[in-house]
């Protein structure tokens, strides 16, 4: 079944458009507007910790949840191709004059309201809390055995098969670079340092989380994808997305930022940790992984040019991030962080040049 025809018969509404809104989708229906998020199946184990999470920041002030809108069935969420689905209730949805500094500001109530959160211990599958360099080797073994692979294969290679080795040591050099930023950056200390600013984060925060509606309260979505972890998570995953969606605008950065800071001033060791997480290739990985999953009879079908492209873009938009992120930081707020030179390229020179040494002996 089709997912608009499964949506259809889910919900009883009939959908006459959708449109992407960030981490969501935006659905016209013959009921008017809702909001579309998804997860991944397994989630569907969170469902405590969502309840308590949820239950707890109904009793802040300063930040409120859209509304869940039920199945037929009366179940708040419901599956789809190994998909968790869940529904909002569209409203009518204020302009913000200055949108990043508003996101900012939201996204620092929100970590706000959960700072008095108890039973986190409760939940320590849902929490990435002080695990980042763990996890981030984690994914570099995954990679690394991949690599590994392809070395082995007797079979010929395909073309998104010889990008990825072109471009193997520069990705995966920065990823390690990544793991010993953090450690240098005190990544541990500032975990300890930063619990009492939050509790919960996203897994990967963009736009479409946070929206005001007419009477210029926030209102919140995306619970789903909630999980144990400090603020520094949601700043850093933001200006990822918001680089790869419009490019590095030191501008978009600075107001979003000021927008946080003047809800609840980051630490000086935050910034730090903030360019770790953004020097870490996260989403390059996890599309190597979506193409590894593809079965091996299967990937000479697969479009290596729009492969290439995603893949690509993600190193191309985030060296221009990287470059400015210390150098703004700096001018804008007088903290000093290392950055790391090897990392630039020529501006007409393209990842498939940074060749493995090895494979080229």
């Amino acid at each position: 079944m089709e997912e608009k025809e499964f949506l259809e018969e889910e919900y009883g509404f009939v959908i006459n458009g959708s449109r992407e809104s960030g981490a969501g989708r935006v659905l016209e229906t013959d009921q008017g507007l809702f909001y579309l998020f998804t997860a991944p199946a397994g989630y569907k184990y969170k469902s405590k910790m969502i309840q308590r999470v949820r239950k707890h920041i109904s009793q802040q002030q300063e930040i409120g949840m859209l509304k869940l809108v039920k199945t037929v069935e009366g179940h708040t969420h419901t599956f789809h191709d190994e998909q968790l689905y869940y529904l909002y209730r569209g409203i009518r949805e204020l302009e913000q004059e200055d949108p990043h500094y508003a996101c900012g500001q939201s996204l620092a109530r929100f970590h706000q309201s959960t700072a008095s959160f108890t039973g986190d211990k409760i939940f320590l599958p849902y929490s990435s809390l002080g695990s980042w360099p763990s996890m981030w080797r984690r994914k570099l073994r995954r990679y690394n055995e991949y690599r590994d692979e392809l070395d082995d294969v007797r079979a010929e290679l395909t073309a998104m098969d010889e990008y990825l080795l072109t471009c193997y040591t520069y990705v995966h050099q920065l990823g390690e670079t990544a793991v010993q930023y953090l450690y240098a950056a005190g990544y541990d200390k500032v975990v300890k340092e930063t619990a009492q600013f939050g509790k919960v984060a996203y897994q990967n925060f963009d736009q479409g989380f946070m929206l005001w509606n007419e009477k210029k309260s926030r209102l919140m979505a995306g619970e789903w994808d909630w999980v144990f972890d400090m603020r520094t998570r949601d700043i850093g995953q933001w200006l990822k997305a918001e680089s790869r969606r419009n490019g590095w605008q030191d501008e978009t950065a600075i107001r979003f930022l000021d927008g946080y800071n003047d809800v609840s001033p980051l630490l000086d060791s935050e910034y730090a940790i903030i360019y770790g997480l953004m020097l870490y290739p996260g989403r390059f990985l996890k599309l190597v992984e979506s193409y590894h999953e593809i079965p091996e009879e299967e990937r000479a079908d697969v479009n290596a040019e729009v492969w290439h492209s995603h893949l690509e873009d993600e190193l191309v938009h985030m060296e221009t991030a990287l470059r400015r992120y210390p150098q703004m930081i700096a001018q804008q707020y007088g903290t000093s962080i290392p950055h790391i030179d090897w990392l630039w390229r020529l501006e007409d020179e393209n990842t498939t040049q940074n060749r493995d040494e090895a494979q080229s002996e």
